[in-house]
């Protein structure tokens, strides 16, 4: 082209500079853009981008910074795909600090939206830290707030336990002209079911009811589970009856997370009973709820009524997961009954189902003719809490 005497122009650069960068020749896409810039071309959004972003793919941290300086000292406006490229290559260089050298550097530019996307950003990376001291800056910088910055606000800090920061911010998202609405005041309600903080789950339950928003199925179903987890059983089934006059409806995870705290708590009668209760409404058992029952028959000792339930579950065309024979093979094994455990076992394998860890741990008890207590953990995928035995 250069032969011909046809010359290139800031896109042929850019387009160059881009290839060199996905090939790993940083260098040459350096001298480039050098090369671009002694010819007279000014270059655009699009050409800092790319340049910036070969540099961050050739891991040049120092460089790609310093070009980001010159950007912004040359009035172009960096968007999200900037400030993107560049937090992508500090988090994977472990240089997440020097994210406030880059905010500073382009303060001029720095509006809510940006905010909001590098908190958006840093929340789905796992930074809480670093996205709420953003946020923060955010925060008193600019008197509206972003709905979007906020709910992933909550959700960071609630996945990295900070729930004092997380009810915090909760009650002075008004002060920024959003209202809060159910699904933040869900996230917190997890995080905290999951710390098992009753006390502010209490507090926090009783605000929402009094400010809003109106509760939904999923508060209702986080609560209940919530008070299970932590033993308080006549909290759960307070919450279920509350639930029941509101104008949201029971559905099956609600049964499911009632059987599970009823259950798991001592009170197998009334677990039963709700069971029988959710079959007369209409609601059909899933496995969540027949894995829930019997695993607290077979911790009972109750076997015969464990395996009843097994045998009704499979007559109800509801398949038994891989959970589900864990639990009952478990619940064999410990009651000595190794013939039908290895029948059950038999089945799994029948039935397509792929033994995990926990499925050989019982079998090498079965082997060994060892009858020691010894368990594991599985978590429901639909509750949040345990459903297998196996702990």
């Amino acid at each position: 082209m250069k032969r011909k005497h046809c010359e290139p122009d800031e896109f042929t650069y850019t387009i160059m500079i881009r290839m060199n960068g996905k090939i790993g020749k940083a260098d040459e896409s350096l001298a480039l853009f050098q090369e671009m810039l002694a010819n007279g071309f000014s270059p655009n959004l699009i050409a800092y981008n790319t340049m910036i972003q070969a540099l961050a793919m050739g891991r040049m941290v120092d460089k790609a910074i310093f070009l980001f300086s010159k950007m912004v000292e040359n009035e172009c406006r960096p968007n999200e795909f900037t400030y993107s490229v560049i937090l992508n290559v500090l988090t994977a260089e472990g240089q997440l600090g020097r994210l406030d050298e880059v905010v500073e550097i382009s303060k001029k530019y720095m509006n809510k939206l940006i905010y909001a996307y590098l908190v958006r950003a840093l929340s789905k990376l796992g930074h809480a830290s670093e996205a709420h001291r953003l946020f923060c800056n955010m925060w008193n910088f600019h008197d509206k707030g972003d709905r979007d910055a906020c709910r992933s606000m909550l959700e960071s800090l609630c996945n990295a336990g900070k729930t004092t920061e997380a009810m915090d911010l909760l009650g002075k998202i008004h002060e920024k002209g959003i209202t809060t609405d159910t699904i933040m005041y869900n996230t917190v309600f997890s995080a905290l079911g999951k710390l098992k903080q009753i006390s502010h789950l209490h507090d926090l339950f009783e605000k929402m009811k009094q400010d809003g928003p109106s509760p939904d199925i999923f508060t209702y179903n986080i609560l209940i589970s919530s008070f299970g987890r932590a033993g308080k059983v006549d909290e759960a089934v307070k919450i279920f009856e509350e639930l029941e006059n509101s104008n949201c409806k029971a559905d099956i995870v609600s049964y499911n997370s009632l059987i599970n705290c009823l259950g798991k708590n001592g009170d197998l009668d009334e677990a039963h009973m709700r069971f029988k209760e959710m079959q007369e409404k209409g609601f059909t058992p899933d496995v969540v709820t027949y894995s829930t029952l019997i695993e607290c028959f077979g911790k009972t000792d109750k076997v015969e009524m464990a395996c009843r339930l097994f045998d009704e579950m499979l007559a109800e065309g509801c398949y038994p997961n891989i959970v589900t024979y864990n639990i009952l093979l478990d619940c064999l094994e410990r009651c000595g009954r190794t013939a039908e455990a290895v029948d059950l076992y038999a089945k799994l394998k029948q039935q397509g189902l792929t033994p995990d860890s926990i499925t050989y741990t019982v079998l090498e008890r079965l082997q060994s003719g060892s009858h020691r207590k010894v368990r594991f953990r599985r978590q429901s995928p639909i509750t949040g809490w345990v459903v297998s035995p196996l702990r």
